[in-house]
């Protein structure tokens, strides 16, 4: 709000306006209003979803998961004659499998598909905007970036982001013969207003896992993702769930009968999972967007001296963690369940 209103005293023509604090909106002489709202509380979310608008501006689309995205743009309904609803995005490039990188830049969905027509981006540098920068800041400060960083807040360069911490994945589709010859297991991480519901498909054999996403997706309730489920899960598969949501757990193994459990947990076990995920060679099916989105994504902490941490944000994590939940029985007690059938993927010409 305290930007809004600086660029409404110093650039705007109309100078007549009320301003609500509270509700973080203004109001102009001639009726139309602007609002200002966050993604990051379920209230506010649910606000945003009570409302119709003409015209919705993105900031920061690095931080956004696609699905929220995708759910907001439901509000761009307002119907105005005369007017054409747009949707603006903003951001610092992200890294490349980003979903934006791919609609903008690429011309194609998360999922692959093309995105049509409708799509188009400006890349504006630091050197465009050098008038209004502080002198010198340019070379003293963004040109002596690390490298990766240099690319990111000075080109305008869509790369992986340092201390990124999955680099042993690739892209790769499950075969029957993967799926005949492997313990199979399905994950499921908890969501509703801005993290996602996330169920992934997982195969694990030997030194390989297999992971193909199912649902990613914001305001599922669990009854609703109860009723998803049903043509995805094949009976007497395991489901593993984040065990701190035993209430959910149970509402659907007594509404649905799924074979669902807590997911095993010790002490770190955030990073004995990801070491152990790090341990095998993952490979992510084509449609999983938003697991390659985080995987490229997620990093380890950084320190306010830069020095990297032996700790993971907590971000870009959701289909990360379900997929750890799905493994964990296999991270706690690897002989007794993933040396089963035995046949490693050299063995099966995989």
């Amino acid at each position: 709000m305290i930007t809004l209103q600086k660029v409404l005293k110093t650039q705007c023509v109309a100078k007549e306006y009320i301003s609500n604090e509270t509700d973080h909106y203004v109001r102009f002489t001639n009726g139309s209003e602007v609002w200002v709202d966050g993604l990051d509380d379920k209230d506010r979310v649910d606000k945003i979803l009570g409302r119709e608008y003409a015209t919705i501006f993105f900031n920061e689309i690095s931080q956004l998961p696609y699905d929220t995205v995708t759910t907001v743009l439901t509000r761009l309904s307002q119907n105005i004659e005369g007017c054409r609803n747009m949707a603006y995005y903003d951001c610092n490039p992200a890294g490349r499998l980003h979903w934006a990188n791919k609609i903008f830049l690429h011309g194609e969905l998360p999922d692959g598909k093309p995105c049509g027509p409708g799509y188009a981006y400006l890349k504006v540098n630091p050197e465009d905007n050098r008038g209004n920068l502080p002198p010198r800041y340019i070379e003293d400060i963004l040109d002596r970036l690390p490298e990766a960083k240099r690319k990111r807040f000075l080109l305008g360069e869509w790369t992986d982001p340092e201390g990124t911490i999955f680099t042993n994945w690739d892209v790769a589709e499950i075969t029957e013969e993967i799926r005949l010859h492997s313990r199979h297991t399905y994950g499921l991480d908890f969501g509703f207003s801005v993290d996602p519901a996330v169920l992934t498909d997982i195969y694990v054999n030997g030194d390989d896992v297999w992971i193909d996403e199912l649902i990613y997706q914001t305001q599922l309730t669990n009854d609703d993702l109860g009723e998803m489920m049903k043509p995805m899960i094949v009976d007497g598969v395991t489901i593993w769930a984040d065990c701190a949501e035993p209430k959910s757990i149970e509402e659907l193994r007594r509404k649905f009968g799924y074979r669902i459990e807590g997911a095993l947990k010790g002490p770190d076990s955030v990073r004995v999972g990801i070491d152990w995920l790090l341990s095998k060679r993952l490979h992510v099916t084509g449609r999983s967007a938003n697991i390659q989105m985080e995987l490229a994504n997620y990093t380890w902490k950084v320190t306010r001296e830069g020095a990297m941490k032996a700790e993971p944000i907590d971000d870009y994590n959701h289909a990360i963690d379900s997929t750890r939940y799905g493994c964990s029985e296999g991270i706690g007690e690897p002989d007794r369940v993933y040396h089963e059938p035995g046949w490693s993927a050299a063995e099966l010409g995989l």
